[in-house]
């Protein structure tokens, strides 16, 4: 029985060490802090961009696909000013994947925000997903953005 046991734990052992290891794990922190540090100047300037309605902006941070979308949003919104003011913002990496042709960040964002100059702070959570094409010099892109509350 005892040695049943034994080929047991080094059958699941062996098997732990043939499975790939996620782009995540190889990660370094300091690599982790770098890509939440972009992620959070990245929401900020989107915001932004936003406000100003700046499409050359939006389009150095966002994806085709997204700006797209942006536009259309844009369009609804009309021409009158637009204020989001960022009061506080925390930024969680809850997943990294190696695709083919980019690397995919899954960043959960929270805080408080303010939409109107006399309105109160408002709690926020968001998913949004970044991409970075290996191709070089390519830089981090919204890819999408999803409300979590």
């Amino acid at each position: 029985m005892l040695n049943r046991l034994r080929r047991r734990v080094a059958e699941r052992l062996a098997h732990r060490r043939r499975q790939p290891v996620s782009p995540l794990r190889k990660a370094r922190q300091r690599d982790i802090d770098e890509l939440l540090h972009v992620a959070r100047l990245s929401f900020v300037q989107l915001q932004a961009a936003w406000d100003r309605a700046d499409l050359g902006a939006l389009r150095s941070l966002a994806t085709e696909p997204l700006l797209e979308e942006l536009r259309d949003q844009l369009a609804e919104r009309g021409p009158g000013p637009n204020h989001t003011e960022v009061l506080t913002l925390d930024a969680r990496l809850l997943r990294l994947e190696e695709l083919h042709e980019a690397f995919v960040a899954s960043v959960e964002f929270s805080g408080l925000i303010r939409e109107q100059t006399d309105a109160g702070a408002a709690p926020f959570r968001e998913l949004w997903l970044l991409a970075k094409l290996k191709s070089a010099g390519q830089n981090w892109q919204l890819a999408r953005v999803q409300s979590l509350s």
